[in-house]
């Protein structure tokens, strides 16, 4: 039985996801997996989050602890005749770190790269906040979300369930071989979203190609509260 590379809690997820063309999501996604559709439709989500008690194949890295990180990613899966189900690829994947963002990309061949990303959470009565702001150089990017304390599992077969039911992560190494990792995790319960509040330059952190999201309506918001998380190392797939 193969042990976890990473271990972590994941925790105030907020999940912002667009509907965008389909040819932009064929740029940015390896050989070997196709767009996931929901309806006909493709999208990507900004994802960000917060990883507590991060553990190293079970140390702690001093220093490394706790981060806060903010992803974009899209939604694939792997052709019928193929083994494996619907994941994810990543187009970025921002740390505040440069070591962090160093490891990652050596270990996972993931397009992490090191910015200032900060992380504010509050809780009072029956209501949990929190504010993300990052940026290549400066937080100058901002996420606000206002939820409930109370949660609850997606209902299955919505689009909640849909976006947030992702395992399996995929990625070409240097000699163009797909490879996959996955995570293993309780399913995660959302939060009633009371409020939200941002501003993104997605061509800034992302490439131009994404400037059409400036301006553009979510298809969802969802504000999740996470869970104990078990990150393996990727493998080839056949």
């Amino acid at each position: 039985m193969p042990h976890a590379f990473l271990t972590a809690r994941w925790s105030h997820l907020v999940l912002l996801t667009f509907e965008v063309p389909e040819d932009l999501v064929r740029a940015v996604i390896p050989a070997g997996v196709e767009p996931d559709r929901r309806q006909g439709r493709t999208h990507v989500t900004l994802v960000a989050l917060r990883m507590d008690d991060i553990r190293v194949v079970g140390w702690r890295v001093p220093g490394f602890r706790m981060h806060p990180q903010v992803n974009l990613r899209t939604y694939v899966r792997r052709p019928r005749d193929a083994p494996g189900g619907a994941g994810v690829v990543f187009v970025r994947q921002l740390v505040p770190s440069r070591l962090i963002a160093a490891v990652a990309r050596a270990r996972y061949g993931e397009p992490f790269l090191a910015a200032a990303v900060e992380a504010r959470v509050a809780a009072a009565g029956d209501a949990v906040s929190v504010e993300y702001r990052f940026g290549l150089a400066a937080p100058t990017n901002r996420l606000a979300v206002a939820g409930s304390r109370h949660s609850h599992l997606p209902v299955p077969g919505s689009l909640e369930q849909y976006l947030v039911e992702r395992r399996i992560g995929w990625r070409t190494d240097r000699r163009g071989r797909l490879h996959s990792f996955r995570v293993e995790r309780e399913a995660w319960a959302i939060r009633e979203v009371r409020s939200v509040a941002y501003h993104i330059d997605f061509a800034t952190l992302y490439g131009a190609p994404w400037e059409c999201l400036y301006g553009a309506e979510p298809v969802s918001t969802i504000f999740a509260v996470g869970s104990d998380v078990a990150v393996y190392e990727p493998g080839a797939e056949t």
